[in-house]
């Protein structure tokens, strides 16, 4: 098979080999690899071996129709050809056919050389311009979709950031509501981070709000965790129960506290407390927020290293 790499391939599908011989003929002086197919069964074949640019479809066959093999055409190709119709019927009502299924020209036999040629060309460069588009709407999804990452993702551990409950939390809430089950915020931050940056250095801290980020969406994967600030963490539950949320808690707990944190040669471990609330529409994201923060330090105040329910430190105070 000759190097198609710099040509625009045009499949011929007509089971007459005189007018494969005149389209080879009337682009022969052009830079198009021409391949035939003979029957809508070689057809199939060749599409996937060349995936061509531009097809040449006879309407008459000796295997199947035309129309037909068009819809299983377009289905199979990968590289969105485009299709001209052959044929020598003369009706409106063909060629309004063949129109409606998506074609994009009709051209009758038997044809002009001077005007195959210059349809050809025309839809191949049709075709490269429409594929330039199509690359660039891509590049440009592509890079509005990073920005919209990056936009609302922490840089360091990939989680949300806090422009993400300023956007998109309420609404993540506000699907999830009934009685029994409820929505839960969490508010948890390292115990002695400062220790750990003072005794390993700032790189070992940002390798523990990794590694802990990471322990909390492995065990949030159903739920949202956001990166609050500097050392603290805000993780969004959806539809629990209070029992439900709190072993959430505990687990993030339990597992921080056994994990060790390998840096270089040293190896250690950090511990986390964490204060809940039941989020309450009428209170708004910024006072659950609030009374979350207020469970964690009173946790902070008394020990360190727990979970801790704003409504019991109301009780308790």
């Amino acid at each position: 098979m000759m190097d198609t790499n710099s040509k625009k391939i045009v499949m011929v599908v007509d089971d007459s080999l005189l007018i494969c011989k005149q389209i080879r003929a009337a682009l022969s002086d052009t830079a198009i690899f021409i391949c035939e197919a003979h029957t809508g069964q070689e057809a199939q074949e060749l599409l996937g071996q060349y995936q061509p640019d531009l097809i040449l479809l006879d309407v008459v066959l000796p295997d199947t129709d035309g129309y037909e093999l068009f819809s299983r055409l377009k289905e199979a190709d990968k590289n969105n050809a485009s299709i001209i119709f052959l044929t020598s019927k003369d009706k409106d009502d063909d060629v309004v056919k063949g129109f409606n299924m998506g074609a994009c020209d009709y051209i009758k036999k038997p044809f002009v050389k001077g005007e195959l040629m210059s349809r050809v060309n025309t839809h191949l460069q049709l075709k490269q311009q429409k594929d330039e588009l199509d690359r660039r709407n891509k590049e440009l999804l592509t890079s509005m979709e990073k920005l919209n990452y990056m936009a609302f993702r922490d840089g360091l551990t990939g989680l949300y950031n806090r422009r993400y409950v300023i956007g998109d939390l309420v609404e993540d809430i506000t699907k999830y509501t009934g009685k029994a089950r409820k929505n839960v915020l969490i508010l948890a931050d390292i115990d002695d981070f400062k220790m750990v940056n003072d005794t390993y250095g700032h790189e070992a801290g940002d390798m523990a709000l990794i590694c802990i980020a990471n322990i909390m969406e492995g065990i949030c994967r159903d739920y949202k965790v956001v990166r609050w600030g500097g050392e603290e963490f805000l993780v969004a539950l959806f539809n629990v129960t209070e029992s439900e949320a709190f072993e959430v808690s505990e687990t993030i707990r339990r597992e921080v506290e056994d994990f060790e944190i390998a840096y270089g040669e040293d190896t250690f471990s950090c511990t986390i407390t964490l204060g809940m609330h039941v989020y309450e529409r009428h209170e708004g994201i910024e006072e659950c927020v609030e009374k979350a923060d207020q469970a964690l330090y009173y946790g902070k105040r008394n020990g360190k290293n727990c979970s801790v329910w704003y409504e019991n430190i109301e009780q308790a105070e």
